[in-house]
């Protein structure tokens, strides 16, 4: 076959795809990926805020506008085409969330981080297991797996909530998949609410123009390791309002008339004072 008989193949498939409906998934931005005689295109939508399976009529190879949302019927016949996996759901933001494998012993599959799942359906929620199909490229929500007891993520749910810790998850039936979910999201607030704190040492400190260097959680108290004007220096606070329980130098018991910012400068008197 020459390059003009390749050619006014392609052009004949243009036509025949210009002339046709497409049904396909909208994300935000309103940019819908397609194949036309194995060359992928990526077509504008008309409405960018557009997000969901909808019916397409394609205007060129580059845009495309929308003729209706597609049928549930669609949506299910389109998926079957594409490789299914299971997934449990470790965090949502919209119609988007992210999910670990259900089953590790997959070898289609190597996911070894939350892989994001587009256009979740409503009411889907933390730890729920998902059945998903990947496109090459994308995973895209089919339906809850109806498999898996929801009574398990419910347990998972409540669990966090109480905070407890993830070796005394018991509950029947939780396969080693949903308790590393579990690990993961554990993981995931433990290190959110220690960089809040280490946000919070770190401003109260630089107000006072000291630099945090490390710190360490007690029950109701951080021991903060910092430096004020090159000298490292250590202190105790509470968690709550940061009140001094141990300054570090002498303060003749006066260590809690003062903060973590505060004593910084009283420091900073004392070294003046005292030649420190």
């Amino acid at each position: 076959m020459n390059i003009n008989d390749v050619l006014n193949r392609l052009e004949a498939q243009e036509q025949s795809f210009v002339a046709s409906e497409v049904l396909a998934p909208v994300l935000p931005g309103g940019v819908v990926r397609v194949r036309i005689a194995g060359v992928v295109c990526s077509l504008r939508v008309d409405d960018a805020r557009l997000e969901g399976w909808s019916v397409l009529q394609p205007l060129s190879t580059s845009s495309a506008r929308v003729v209706r949302p597609a049928r549930r019927g669609e949506v299910a016949a389109y998926l079957k085409l594409l490789p299914l996996v299971r997934l449990v759901v470790v965090a949502r933001s919209g119609r988007l969330c992210y999910a670990l494998p259900a089953h590790r012993g997959d070898a289609r599959f190597h996911i070894e981080a939350p892989v994001p799942v587009q256009l979740a359906e409503e009411g889907v929620q933390l730890f729920d297991a998902i059945a998903a199909r990947f496109d090459g490229r994308l995973f895209w929500f089919e339906a809850r797996d109806g498999r898996r007891n929801p009574a398990l993520a419910a347990y998972l749910r409540e669990s966090l909530s109480a905070r407890l810790p993830p070796a005394r998850l018991d509950k029947k039936g939780l396969s080693a998949e949903e308790r590393d979910a579990y690990i993961w999201v554990c993981k995931g607030l433990e290190e959110a609410r220690r960089n809040t704190t280490e946000e919070r040492l770190s401003s109260a400190l630089q107000h006072a123009g000291a630099r945090l260097v490390s710190f360490i959680e007690r029950d109701d108290a951080y021991t903060v390791t910092y430096r004020v004007d090159g000298r490292r220096r250590v202190s105790t606070v509470r968690r709550g309002d940061l009140t001094v329980l141990t300054s570090g130098i002498c303060l003749s018991e006066r260590d809690r008339d003062f903060d973590l910012t505060s004593l910084v400068g009283v420091m900073r008197e004392a070294e003046r004072e005292e030649g420190w």
